[in-house]
């Protein structure tokens, strides 16, 4: 096991490693360019897995003895009909030539190399621009088509949908060769080819006929420099008829018993006036079936009361024109539990968000209110006319509102208590029970029924049994200390 997982990793970081150290790939188009004097030209450079590596060009025109090499971040002084565009950082760079001269002429190579300048992991590919004299085509266009094809509707038959169709455009001659290409409704039609043979160009397109062509227009453009404008030829409103295109929704039924159903039928056809008819499991369905309703114009059918025998049926709907039928068919299906289960899963989570959500709120809440009490104690603590009395919650291990609310003050009971007297003074005759808050927090109201002595700066009282409910003394700090009637010290005070 140790083996196979050691195998993987090593396997995992050769392939990150390869990734890192791939090598990049260039291509340039094109690879071969043809094009006449003051013309503009393009030639692209695309470098996969590019990383840290550099792109230059490299010029190796026919009237120079020296290559010339051009860096794509540099200006390019001396060469002022030469820029480069793209995205050098993504591996994209366009060399660009406006005005074209007969001595750029030659071939354009796009260089890669590594950080480290190292030859062997040089990378490049090239393109070759050739200048020739502009020469107009010897003859314009050129256009053929099919036989089956009716663009007059007054001689011969309409074509029909379903059929293949061809169109052909052709310039002779020409340097550099024409521009060709057909047009559907002003739209490129993308199914045509380009090709330039023996001094021939020609554009031709194959296709089947579709709804798409009814009425359509198509048009060849051909275009040259030496031309003084574009040509164009245009095919007018194809008479076109064919058998109904039909469709049917919904394609799957899903319903629930008792439900009712409903089935929509379109037709795309020409001649445009089809008829409609509709099967159930293949049997026609007609007006004298009480639980089928179909409308007056035949597109739309409605089943009533689905019951369990419908699932697993198909309703058909079949469209005829002058030219033919076709149909479509949908299949009526029982609701899937999958499909309830997903449901209730869906109900489910949402009342989890909901809840999750009402904990987070509440939780926030209680932070809030936690935040708030804290900064009210902050408040009083800093308080100067009650940070005394914080300081002796502290010291008991309270906080401020137990300590104001009535907490017993404790006596820590040294045995020595802090004189030479060993004698230690029980709690029971020294304790002093803060009863409640006075009104000013640094004072507070004690048991008469305890013994013992406070004293607390220059304030003492020797024997508190005298004092009344109501009477308060000062609050005893830590350090002040407790004595019985006979003056022995027991301890020292604790809040």
């Amino acid at each position: 096991m140790g083996g196979v997982i050691l195998l993987r990793i090593t396997g995992l970081f050769l392939f990150v490693f390869n990734s890192i150290n791939a090598a990049p790939s260039v291509v340039v188009t094109p690879s071969t360019l043809t094009t006449v004097a003051g013309e503009t030209v393009n030639i692209n450079c695309v470098v996969t897995e590019k990383g840290d590596y550099s792109i230059f060009w490299v010029l190796d025109l026919d009237l120079s003895s020296n290559n010339i090499v051009l860096a794509t971040t540099s200006s390019l002084t001396g060469y002022p009909r030469y820029s480069f565009t793209g995205n050098v950082a993504n591996g994209e760079s366009t060399l660009q030539i406006t005005n074209v001269e007969d001595g750029d002429m030659g071939t354009y190579s796009c260089m890669v190399t590594s950080p480290d300048n190292d030859a062997s992991k040089m990378v490049m590919a090239s393109s070759v621009l050739t200048v020739g004299v502009l020469e107009a085509p010897s003859s314009g266009l050129q256009v053929d088509k099919s036989a089956n094809l009716d663009f007059d509707t007054l001689t011969g038959g309409p074509s029909k949908g379903g059929e293949n169709a061809m169109l052909s455009c052709k310039v002779t001659g020409g340097q550099p060769p024409p521009t060709v290409e057909w047009l559907r409704n002003g739209e490129r039609m993308s199914e045509q080819t380009y090709a330039v043979d023996n001094g021939e160009t020609e554009a031709r397109v194959e296709w089947i006929l579709t709804h798409l062509d009814s009425h359509a227009n198509y048009t060849c453009r051909g275009d040259h420099p030496g031309w003084q404008k574009a040509q164009d030829f245009t095919y007018v409103d194809l008479n076109l008829v064919f058998s109904p295109v039909v469709s049917i929704a919904p394609a799957v039924q899903i319903i629930d018993v008792d439900q009712t159903a409903m089935f929509r039928c379109t037709a795309l056809a020409i001649p445009e006036d089809s008829t409609y008819i509709w099967y159930y499991n293949n049997d026609e369905v007609t007006s004298e079936n009480p639980r089928f309703n179909i409308t007056s114009s035949g597109t739309v059918l409605v089943l009533k009361l689905v019951t369990n025998s419908d699932y697993g049926s198909s309703v058909t709907c079949e469209a005829t024109n002058a030219e033919g039928s076709n149909n479509k068919t949908s299949i009526i299906q029982e609701p899937s539990k999958l499909i309830q289960r997903d449901i209730e899963l869906k109900y489910l989570l949402a009342i989890i968000v909901g809840v999750v959500g009402f904990i987070f709120l509440l939780a926030l809440i209680v932070s809030l209110c936690t935040w708030c009490t804290r900064s009210r104690r902050e408040r009083r603590k800093n308080d100067p006319n009650r940070r005394d009395s914080y300081n002796l919650a502290e010291r008991d291990g309270l906080n401020y509102d137990q300590f104001q609310g009535g907490a017993e003050s404790r006596v820590d009971d040294y045995p020595n208590g802090g004189t030479s007297n060993p004698a230690a003074v029980t709690t029971d005759n020294v304790e002093v029970n803060v009863v409640e808050p006075s009104a000013d927090p640094m004072y507070a109201s004690v048991d008469k029924s305890k013994k013992g002595s406070i004293r607390s700066g220059s304030s003492s009282i020797e024997d508190n049994t005298h004092l009344s409910d109501t009477d308060t003394v000062p609050v005893v700090a830590p350090d002040d200390v407790v004595t019985n009637g006979d003056n022995q010290t027991g301890g020292h005070v604790l809040y």
